[in-house]
């Protein structure tokens, strides 16, 4: 059995490596991985905010293998794969969120 496993690639996680990609992003989906999901809405018309841009401490994690370039794979212990910016942001990432029905309304932050 183990000779069987060793053969076979990484087993495949949902949550980290198919669901919601670590690191900087533009647009996408909002990870609440350490409290439960808060509604992020307007505070001049109400709408719900998308997230616009994601900063992320670290580009990815021991977890979020499948989400590294190929060519960092070899590497992805290494400092600056992990961490190529060099951002603290205290626990770990912070979105930007922006009206779609005016982007004139005030933007707002959420912290993860």
């Amino acid at each position: 059995m183990a000779a069987a496993r060793a053969e076979e690639p990484d087993e495949i996680d949902y949550m980290s490596d198919l669901s919601i990609a670590p690191g900087w992003k533009v647009g996408g989906f909002a990870s609440w991985h350490l409290t439960d999901p808060a509604p992020v809405d307007c505070q001049v018309c109400g709408t719900a905010m998308p997230p616009l841009l994601t900063v992320h401490q670290r580009e990815c994690d021991g977890a979020s293998r499948s989400w590294l370039p190929i060519e960092d794979r070899d590497a992805e212990n290494d400092p600056r794969v992990i961490d190529p910016v060099g951002v603290y942001l205290g626990r770990g990432l912070m979105r930007v969120h922006t009206c779609p029905t005016d982007p004139s309304h005030p933007p707002r932050l959420s912290f993860q």
